[in-house]
């Protein structure tokens, strides 16, 4: 990988962080879930925003 790519990397794994600290803060399996499925709507959301509907089917597509 390039340097170019070195500040991406780091701003990812800031981002990164804040959700690890929202992962371990859940104190069962099931707020687990919930974060997870409340995390999977905000991702919608951002993709439709920032993608539109095409672009955000496209990524879910890809993802599976």
């Amino acid at each position: 990988m390039t340097d170019s790519f070195d500040p991406i990397e780091k701003r990812m794994e800031a981002l990164m962080t804040i959700i690890d600290t929202a992962i371990f803060s859940a104190e069962n399996p099931h707020d687990q879930l919930m974060l997870a499925c409340a995390m999977m709507q905000r991702t919608r959301e951002i993709f439709d925003q920032v993608l539109g509907e095409d672009g955000r089917k496209k990524m879910f597509k890809e993802l599976v």
